[in-house]
């Protein structure tokens, strides 16, 4: 498993928003160069250790902090600037990583925005066990087994083999949250 992996990006960026840098201001206190930490930060080049350390140093952690917070914890508290955009937009439809700083963990949560008469969209993550729950609005999920008009408060079930699909036909947006099993 490599840095990236570990989603060591996200932490260094968790650091630097609590103490409120900006990526300008963490270069000139580390030294590196501000669209290389970004590129950490977005888990697109993975950190040495030296530049790891250099990063410790400024906020007065261990080097170890960035690796046993990320991979020892047993309770991930998911800050909002945590969520992360997942990059996916299909049909219209927004999704975010709810769960983006538990990194090796076996549960993955998103939600999921439908404008108006947006859609159809896939459930995510087929062969997985998958829970969508309907925050707000209404969804059409189609099936080969079943067809059903989901409103808030409403979840459903998808076997790892479930093939089924979502739909906003309403006259508001929609938000589901889906969790599933990793593999």
């Amino acid at each position: 498993m490599n840095l990236s992996e570990m989603n060591i990006g996200a932490k260094i960026r968790s650091y630097r928003k609590k103490k409120g840098f900006s990526l300008h201001k963490l270069s000139e206190l580390t030294g590196i160069a501000a669209s290389n930490l970004s590129s950490i930060e977005l888990n697109k080049t993975s950190p040495t250790l030296q530049t790891l350390a250099r990063i410790a140093d400024v906020f007065e952690v261990k080097i170890g902090e960035f690796l046993n917070g990320i991979l020892y914890k047993k309770v991930v508290i998911c800050e909002p600037y945590e969520t992360r955009r997942s990059g996916r937009r299909r049909n219209q439809v927004s999704e975010y990583v709810l769960t983006s700083d538990a990194i090796l963990n076996r549960l993955e949560a998103k939600l999921l925005t439908f404008p108006v008469d947006s859609g159809p969209i896939s459930a995510p993550l087929e062969n997985t066990d998958r829970f969508v729950f309907v925050l707000m609005g209404d969804l059409l999920l189609t099936s080969d087994d079943e067809n059903a008009q989901l409103t808030a408060g409403q979840g459903v079930y998808l076997a790892p083999d479930a093939e089924a699909k979502l739909e906003n036909r309403g006259s508001t947006s929609a938000r589901v949250l889906v969790t599933h099993t990793t593999n």
